[in-house]
């Protein structure tokens, strides 16, 4: 399937894609709200977009299903993720980031558990997503016992459930979702894994149109930073 524009070709105002930008339910950075989407990256998207006259479409996926149609070309981009060697083999990464995210080891409050370290989590059930990267040191690491789920919802009611001692995850997703579930005090964290930007990135095998979308967005997102834009989008949520 083509897109429905070249970059060199773009005329008249916001020209569309006919591929969609895709997302996890990612609070409070990516989800739908009554089949609204919204979140600080995607209203950062828009933005961006919106300076290259161009209107994006937003659809959501599983993870794991966006990375491999991401990789096939079946979607434009995804939003968002850690930079890795492995994903960088199939997309292409804008030189600007869309936000840092700070990944935490969650337990619950009633636990005794105690984590100073990665090291610290041999021996445990540690919970994870389904491809998700949570840095180099952890996704390097050799003999943990790790319990998958598919989303961010399912992994915070496996812990709440007991079926993992700790979870891996995104401080301020964690506690969005159990602020929501009238959970939050049912939660601590423990110990801080990394902080790493989160990218909005595009497939490789879109070829061309990918590659200079990147290019735009980037200078786009830069312009966002200069004039104050991206600040107070974040500052919104």
């Amino acid at each position: 399937m083509a897109l429905l524009f070249c970059l060199s070709l773009l005329s008249g105002p916001a020209a569309a894609v006919d591929l969609p930008i895709v997302f996890e339910e990612y609070p409070p950075y990516e989800y739908t709200d009554n089949g609204v989407v919204k979140g600080i990256n995607m209203d950062l998207i828009r933005e961006a977009f919106r300076r290259m006259d161009i209107t994006p479409i937003f659809e959501a996926r599983p993870w794991k299903r966006a990375l491999f149609e991401l990789e096939y070309g079946e979607v434009l981009a995804l939003s968002s993720g850690f930079k890795t060697p492995k994903r960088e083999t199939f997309a292409i990464f804008p030189s600007e980031s869309l936000s840092m995210e700070t990944l935490v080891v969650v337990a619950l409050s009633v636990s005794g558990v105690e984590v100073n370290s990665l090291d610290d989590l041999r021996g445990l059930k540690v919970g994870v997503i389904r491809e998700y990267s949570y840095g180099h040191e952890f996704d390097s690491m050799q003999g943990l016992t790790k319990i998958q789920a598919s989303s961010n919802p399912q992994l915070l009611k496996m812990l709440l459930n007991q079926r993992m001692d700790v979870v891996i995850a995104n401080k301020a997703v964690m506690k969005h979702l159990a602020r929501e579930m009238g959970e939050e005090a049912s939660i601590k964290f423990v110990y801080k894994v990394t902080s790493e930007p989160l990218y909005l990135f595009f497939s490789r095998a879109r070829g061309v149109v990918a590659e200079g979308l990147a290019r735009d967005s980037f200078k786009a997102i830069r312009s966002m930073h200069e004039d104050g834009t991206f600040k107070a989008i974040e500052s919104s949520y």
